[in-house]
């Protein structure tokens, strides 16, 4: 029973290699699997008294521990886009090695080194913790993650404060194995390890998901919402139970423009007009791209001078706006029909309206923006 722990340890390392190797995008898999790998060879290092000597011994597993810290915490953090900083690495090998080892040589005490081994461990938690505060902000799954981590990070202190008094020697290691401090730490860590694990499997299926979820209802050139993902955001905000306007949008003469410069300038310019329409979007507005160059906003409820005011700048600005592939002076406009969408209308009876209204301000001359209202 005494090596169950480490093997269990060293199993969810290997699951995590296995999940990483389904899907090499995700590396912080990689740093998760090595957490799990050092802190089950440092527990096995422990138990089976490699390196035989003392003080050898405490110091190596020392140093396993916090690089399964470091890696654990570095995981996390790659799986947001961040990471800790090496001076944060290098201070906590620093501090929590330093004290161990003052406590091995200078003033000897096992006690000593317990209490600074599992209350650093602790604190270079919390300390990734503060790292990731922003989760708190986040999906269900970043929430499970810091929730996790800090019931990690706490679990340590009850356990070491309230057991590790009963170290009285510096006996073996069979002997410390025996000990309540030690069989509290195997408890505890195991508890922590399988939710830790568990946490992070869920966390990376949830990514996961989410990612496929996002290119279901994703335009892949522009990055927009498609046709499905804006039906499903707009029935996400109470389709039903919402007002706002229904905008119809296209570029004019977009054929001209594949026909003369070709379909690969033809996609940057579409790139480019997505970026003009979402610069002056508000985050609650969608946006989506429903065929070559037509695209659908929903605004959110706004008044109609706001709402013409804000379709107008889109409109002047994309006239302004230099596109990049194009030659010196050429100019690309649009055009936009407009109407209202009311409680309960549906959306694409709504949109049919919209690319009625945009048919007449093309016929109007194109490079306009058209309410419904002022359509005869």
């Amino acid at each position: 029973m005494l090596y169950v722990l480490p093997a269990v340890l060293l199993l969810f390392s290997l699951a995590f290699v296995i999940v990483w190797a389904v899907d090499k995008l995700r590396l912080y898999l990689l740093w998760c699997a090595l957490c799990f790998l050092c802190i089950g060879l440092a527990m096995l290092s422990q138990l089976v008294d490699i390196p035989a000597d003392d003080g050898q011994n405490t110091m190596l597993t020392t140093v396993i521990y916090v690089a399964g810290t470091l890696a654990g915490g570095q995981g996390i953090l790659r799986r947001s886009g961040l990471s800790l900083p090496l001076w944060f690495c290098v201070a906590s090998l620093a501090l929590v090695l330093g004290g161990v080892i003052y406590f091995i040589y200078p003033h000897p005490s096992l006690l000593g080194r317990v209490y600074v081994l599992n209350l650093g461990l602790a604190c270079m938690i919390l300390a990734i913790v503060w790292y990731l505060r922003s989760l708190v902000y986040g999906s269900p799954a970043d929430k499970l993650i810091l929730g996790m981590l800090v019931l990690v990070a706490v679990q340590f202190f009850p356990r070491t404060l309230l057991t590790a008094h009963s170290i009285v020697s510096e006996g073996t290691p069979v002997d410390f194995a025996f000990t309540p401090f030690w069989q509290w730490t195997v408890f505890s860590t195991a508890v922590a390890a399988v939710i830790a694990g568990l946490v992070l499997f869920a966390a990376a299926g949830a990514d996961r998901f989410n990612e496929l979820v996002h290119e279901r209802d994703s335009d892949p050139l522009t990055g927009l919402l498609n046709r499905r993902g804006l039906e499903t955001r707009m029935l996400a905000k109470g389709r039903g139970n919402i007002s706002g306007w229904i905008v119809a949008c296209d570029i004019d003469y977009f054929k001209t423009i594949n026909d003369v410069y070709g379909h690969a300038t033809g996609d940057a310019v579409l790139k480019e007009f997505t970026d003009v329409l979402q610069a002056h979007l508000r985050s609650r507005d969608l946006t989506a791209r429903t065929g070559g160059e037509e695209f659908i906003l929903y605004l959110d409820d706004l008044p109609s001078d706001a709402a013409f005011a804000l379709v107008e700048t889109i409109r002047q600005n994309v006239k302004a706006h230099e596109f990049s592939r194009l030659s010196n002076g050429a100019k690309v406009t649009c055009s936009f029909g407009v109407v209202r969408l009311r409680h309960k209308d549906d959306l694409w009876q709504a949109v049919e309206r919209a690319d009625k209204v945009l048919y007449a301000a093309k016929e109007a001359g194109r490079d306009r923006t058209l309410f419904e209202e002022n359509v005869s």
